[in-house]
């Protein structure tokens, strides 16, 4: 597809060493570091998920040098109410927002994933969207997520309450300060990140493009690959 893909872990997921404390807007460092040692001047940043905080973080913090975003089911910053999807229980809505214990909080949800990461494709297939079930349903994709999930929750599940509890803090960084051009691509009937959080998202950021696919879900990336990276290749 014209494209060179690289995926560095995070902080504490795979073999990448912890940052105690660290916040969105350290990853930058992380990434600075990396371009330097792979000669990258510039590139674009694709995010699934909770990543489009880094990936927002990383163009306003390299300006030119970040030519183009893109967003896969991605969520506002907490600045902004969120529309929570509806399987999150109450006392974790009403908490989450408490920096001081959001990690704590999280992690009880999170235990049972670093038990058994390579079942979690099939725990997902079994409560998400028929569009998502379908996608983690191909025999490739199952085997995709789940050498994923085990590379990344190899050190346990702390890991995955402390970064997604990040995403509840203040995210370092004001959207409007992210001039480069923003795609989002968001599935209609993602039940993981409601479509409802990908508009707001895309209506605070100055220069955005929003794909939204009818009936689609979070997993929308195994089908649209190719238009993807053709939409941030320069």
């Amino acid at each position: 597809m014209g494209v060179r893909l690289v995926v560095p872990d995070r902080p504490g997921f795979g073999l990448s060493d912890p940052h105690p404390g660290r916040r969105v807007m350290d990853w930058p460092d992380d990434v600075r570091a990396l371009m330097e040692h792979l000669d990258v001047d510039r590139f674009a940043v694709l995010s699934l998920s909770g990543g489009a905080a880094y990936a927002l973080a990383c163009a306003h913090a390299f300006g030119d040098r970040v030519h183009a975003v893109g967003v896969l089911g991605g969520a506002p910053p907490p600045d902004v109410p969120w529309p929570w999807p509806r399987w999150v229980p109450e006392r974790v809505r009403a908490a989450a927002h408490r920096p001081t214990r959001a990690a704590a909080l999280l992690a009880p949800m999170f235990a049972p994933a670093a038990l058994r990461p390579a079942m979690i494709p099939r725990y997902l297939q079994a409560r998400l969207n028929p569009a998502d079930r379908r996608v983690i349903g191909r025999p490739a994709v199952r085997r995709i997520l789940a050498e994923t999930f085990s590379e990344g929750l190899r050190n346990g599940s702390a890991v995955l309450a402390e970064d997604r509890a990040l995403l509840f803090r203040p995210w370092g960084f004001s959207l409007s300060s992210v001039r480069q051009r923003v795609h989002i691509w968001h599935g209609t009937q993602d039940w993981l990140v409601p479509v409802s959080m990908g508009r707001v998202l895309s209506a605070m950021l100055p220069d955005c493009t929003a794909h939204w696919f009818p009936g689609e879900g979070h997993f929308l990336v195994f089908d649209h690959a190719e238009e993807i990276y053709a939409a941030l290749r320069p």
